[in-house]
């Protein structure tokens, strides 16, 4: 099979229709019609000669040879990142760009290190500075697959599923309140019992890499989640101007709550905390001296904020 442009376009629609478990997940990822996707699938298994996967009612799953297939994918991949790595580090031999990947709406969020720790190394007392930072706002479970194939440096986020080839440093924990609008009619119930057998029937909107696990309360079978969203910001769209409820973290919705546009359901038993975790591949850190500088530097103001609530 020689390989041409459309070719690799047709492998990456495939990679992310087995890493999304069908069509339809993968719509988020690729940007794309689940028609146009299978369309892609049939020009891709044309080329190949034989059937990659099942589709249909049955759901998704691959043949044995396009299981096969997808490894020898996987390896494709691998090796022209591997490539592209070898060139741009030959391009940067200083090795002094980081680029750093985060959960949505950290800028809010006083507890977190990252805001102490950029004002140091762009600070007088730095001697040297990255010759490039890129920031990206990405999902956690895509923050860490970018960690792992050494695309981005530094991940800061929620990751519940650690990766053995990654090393996670937990930084602090994130204060979730369960939130809906003034008008809804949750926000005038005063018993808790009440409230909390309420909840169960109320339409939710959870972030998609968490998914039920958003309300931890409610029984698993309950289909009473009607949003998925990507990030919080998204989700607070569909609570202030839909008939929803959902968790926000708190530094986040103060603003709503304080101008009365957002009311805390029983915040003293309604809460969750979300655990930060800072993450990083130790093999291409190691080659990146300003990358360990900025994890370091981290990690010591983490210690330096615990110490003060500590000492509140």
């Amino acid at each position: 099979m020689n390989l041409s442009d459309i070719d690799i376009r047709l492998l990456r629609v495939f990679r992310a229709v087995v890493e999304a478990e069908g069509f339809h997940k993968a719509q988020e990822q690729l940007n794309i019609s689940t028609s146009t996707i299978s369309n892609h699938m049939n020009q891709l298994e044309a080329r190949v000669g034989f059937r990659l996967c099942q589709r249909g009612r049955s759901g998704f799953r691959l043949t044995s040879k396009g299981e096969s297939f997808h490894q020898a994918v996987m390896e494709f991949f691998a090796a022209i990142h591997s490539f592209q790595s070898k060139a741009d580090q030959l391009r940067n031999s200083h090795q002094n760009a980081i680029h750093l990947g985060i959960l949505d709406n950290l800028a809010t969020d006083d507890q977190c290190p990252l805001h102490s720790a950029l004002s140091w190394f762009y600070g007088p007392c730095q001697s040297v500075e990255p010759t490039s930072l890129t920031i990206e706002v990405l999902a956690p479970d895509t923050i860490e697959k970018c960690l792992v194939n050494q695309s981005l440096d530094i991940g800061i986020g929620i990751f519940d599923h650690h990766h053995s080839d990654l090393t996670y440093q937990p930084l602090y924990r994130e204060r979730d309140l369960l939130v809906c609008r003034p008008d809804h009619h949750l926000s005038r119930m005063a018993d808790p019992r009440q409230l909390a057998n309420a909840l169960a029937k109320e339409k939710k909107v959870v972030r998609h890499f968490m998914q039920k696990r958003e309300f931890p309360f409610i029984a698993e079978n309950h289909d009473s989640v009607v949003a998925t969203v990507c990030n919080v910001e998204e989700a607070a769209l569909m609570i202030l101007h839909g008939p929803f409820i959902g968790f926000l973290p708190w530094h986040f919705a103060r603003r709503w709550l304080d101008e009365g546009r957002l009311v805390a359901l029983m915040p003293e038993r309604f809460v969750r905390y979300s655990q930060i975790f800072l993450a990083y591949h130790e093999e291409n850190i190691s080659q990146k001296p300003t990358a360990r500088a900025l994890i370091d530097r981290t990690k010591n103001e983490h210690d330096r904020i615990a110490e003060r609530l500590l000492g509140a």
